[in-house]
């Protein structure tokens, strides 16, 4: 399957990584503060992995409305978090 992703990053300090499907639902959502986690996660998918075909471990038991949620704090424009370029 093909995947796109998003990421942000919150004032708490953690890094937010949403990975969507082609039919635009987030089936991925991780969220820590150990940046370089994150960031090897984005670089399993970019190499080709599958979050749900290899049952990848450490997501969020929805992601759907963990996306929703940050792109809400997004959408505020209070500072509270904001999207990254991947």
């Amino acid at each position: 399957m093909m995947y796109t992703c998003k990421m942000f990053s919150d004032n708490a300090g953690n890094l937010h990584l949403a990975i969507i499907n082609d039919r635009g639902k987030c089936v991925y959502y991780l969220a820590d503060q150990d940046e370089e986690l994150v960031r090897d996660t984005l670089s399993d998918l970019k190499a080709g992995g599958d979050p749900i075909a290899e049952d990848w471990e450490g997501g969020e038991d929805d992601p759907q409305a963990c996306l929703r949620s940050i792109e809400d704090m997004v959408a505020a424009c209070n500072g509270g978090a904001w999207e990254i370029e991947v």
